[in-house]
């Protein structure tokens, strides 16, 4: 069996505006979610990692104070000789004793040392020597290196009453042995003697103790204390080489002025963020650590959290969007019906859904006042028809007989040049050049030849009125060649003599002005006649909208300025007007304005240049 065969031209299935706005709808509500949800992430892990940076300075404060406080108290018990005159005058021999004395001076320094280990948890040994050299130790066999320690520390810091914080290994290979140093200057005053140390040994457990309590907030946070490149506590217990101390401190001394700086380095396979802080009373280095997984952790938990939300969010949305689509758009699915009808011709108005307050209630009245402004465009279409039907009726009846009546006047123009009468032959030739300009010219000419039919017609007045009044022309020459509606001015000249100029007497002014201004032509025609009132003023510019009706006279009132008007609109659209202001006493204005063009087609289509 043949199956059948699917065009491969055929078009492709249509979307309803109805689903593209949907869909259109859930992508731009989940444009913002995504990246609301995007910009949330970057900001909770810069948070998160923030808390735990500023959570790991705190702590880094709070041990370097801790340590402060240890080693200040530590140091206190190296001045137990204060407390006995015995102790402080064995301290101060000069001279250097015998055996016996010495042995006896030994043992109850050595009884008084003990006292204090016993009393100071913290403390394993205590060793001193007197301003003799005379060395004195508490039950440490590790006495011996008190002259080598010496030795290898700053004695300029020591003499300054500074206390030296020493480490050296200890007894177990893991640990070191940490110590407090410092020189007998409340006792040796005489300048010249560098005897006389006190050697507090600190004991290693208790260093524990003072550090292991700042991570009890959080199980994951370790602490390192570093001096002088030894490790000397490690809270985790994670094994670090020389080469991971000295990254972290390296970039510790990087940016030891930056402050909340952290370091990621990977240690035995897992990533940490370290940030450390030097103590100034001990020269260590106090490290604290977490892993970096903590902040990968809580960033997942809290984007998750998010996500599961917008998921919610976008499922109750998207439910409410399709249940609102679904009922705005009936309404316009009805006006896609009436707008169907229009194709047959029906303008009947849509009476549904027209009193909604809502945007189908203005789309519906919108498309009620379209169709008012189609049937009015209609009927402008239509008068403009019969006006242009009646002009051409006027021109039929004004070429009856053309060539005798032209004819005759050059005649005329002839006898008067013969018999030497100027004024009769100007008068001939004007109205010779005029009818012939009415007969040949076209619709639309240029304003060059337009201003030379209003020079004839000013001839001819200017004859009647026995050069009474003055004719201004302000026309730059290069609008001679942009094109003009035949007879557009000549009205308006012919009323400026008529209503302004002649009931006005002797010493009128008319001035012509042409500009152009951008892609438009603002014409003036000015006089400074007798003027008209505001009542009169305001009658002529209302008159000027109102269209001229077949049954209307050439000689109604302001009939000349609404046909100028008409034709102005008719061909260069409604943009484009005239308007009239004026002043008793002082005179009239007409000005036309309409676009600056070099060709001119029927139907008011133009084109600028």
């Amino acid at each position: 069996m043949l199956k059948p065969s699917v065009r491969e031209d055929a078009p492709p299935p249509r979307i309803s505006f109805q689903k593209k706005l949907l869909f259109s709808y859930c992508f731009i509500i989940l444009i913002p979610v995504l990246s609301a949800l995007l910009i949330f992430g970057v900001h909770a892990y810069n948070n998160t990692k923030r808390y735990y940076q500023d959570f790991m300075n705190q702590l880094s404060g709070r041990a370097d104070t801790i340590t402060d406080e240890f080693i200040t108290n530590s140091a206190r018990s190296s001045y137990f000789y204060l407390t006995d005159t015995k102790l402080k005058a064995i301290l101060e021999k000069q001279h250097t004793q015998g055996k016996r004395e010495y042995l006896e001076d030994y043992r109850y320094m050595q009884t008084a040392m003990d006292q204090i280990v016993l009393m100071n948890g913290h403390i394993t040994n205590l060793t001193i020597s007197g301003l003799n050299g005379a060395i004195y130790n508490s039950s440490s066999p590790y006495w011996w290196n008190f002259s080598a320690v010496l030795g290898g520390l700053d004695q300029d810091r020591l003499y300054d009453g500074k206390v030296i914080v020493h480490v050296e290994e200890g007894r177990s290979a893991d640990r070191q042995q940490v110590s407090i140093i410092r020189y007998l200057s409340d006792l040796n005053r005489k300048k010249g003697n560098r005897q006389g140390y006190v050697k507090v040994d600190i004991n290693p457990r208790a260093i524990e103790k003072n550090f292991g309590g700042i991570e009890k907030a959080n199980t994951e946070l370790g602490t390192l204390v570093v001096a002088n490149g030894k490790l000397i506590y490690n809270s985790r217990g994670l094994t670090f080489n020389d080469g991971d101390l000295g990254t972290i401190l390296a970039n510790f001394r990087e940016n030891q002025g930056i402050p909340n700086t952290l370091t990621r380095i990977t240690v035995n396979g897992e990533s940490y963020l370290f940030t450390a802080r030097k103590n100034e009373l001990t020269g260590w280095d106090i490290i604290q650590f977490i892993p970096s997984r903590l902040i990968s952790e809580t960033f997942r938990k809290n984007v998750n959290l998010y996500a599961v939300i917008c998921m919610l969010t976008l499922s109750v949305v998207f439910a409410l969007a399709v249940f609102f689509s679904r009922h705005f758009f009936k309404p316009i699915h009805k006006l896609r019906t009436k707008m169907k009808l229009v194709d047959a011709g029906q303008l009947d108005l849509v009476l549904e859904e027209e009193s909604r307050h809502d945007e189908i209630g203005q789309l519906v009245q919108s498309y009620n006042a379209m169709l008012t402004r189609l049937k009015l465009s209609r009927e402008t279409e239509l008068r403009a028809q019969r006006l242009q039907k009646r002009a051409e009726l006027h021109m039929l009846q004004a070429q009856i007989n053309p060539h005798f009546l032209y004819n005759t006047l050059n005649v005329i123009h002839s006898i008067a040049e013969l018999q030497r009468v100027d004024q009769i032959s100007v008068i001939a030739k004007s109205l010779a050049n005029m009818y012939r300009y009415n007969l040949k010219s076209r619709d639309i000419v240029t304003i060059e030849q337009e201003l030379q039919q209003i020079k004839n017609y000013i001839n001819i007045q200017q004859l009647r009125f026995l050069d009474k009044h003055t004719v201004v022309y302000d026309i730059d020459e290069a609008v001679y060649e942009y094109n003009i509606l035949k007879f557009l001015l000549q009205p308006l000249v012919e009323n400026s003599f008529l209503h302004g100029l002649e009931p006005r007497g002797d010493g009128g002014t008319l001035v012509l002005s042409i500009v152009k201004t951008g892609h438009v032509l603002q014409i003036r025609v000015q006089d400074d006649g007798v003027g008209m009132s505001p009542d009169s003023l305001t009658r002529i510019n209302a008159s000027l909208g109102k269209a001229i009706t077949d049954v209307e006279s050439d000689y109604n009132e302001n009939f000349g300025l609404r046909n100028i008007c008409a034709r102005i609109q008719n061909c260069y659209g409604s943009p484009y007007s005239l308007t009239v202001t004026s002043a008793l006493g002082e005179g009239t204005c007409v000005e036309l304005i309409i676009p600056a063009v070099k060709e001119v087609h029927e139907h008011g289509h133009s084109d600028r240049r």
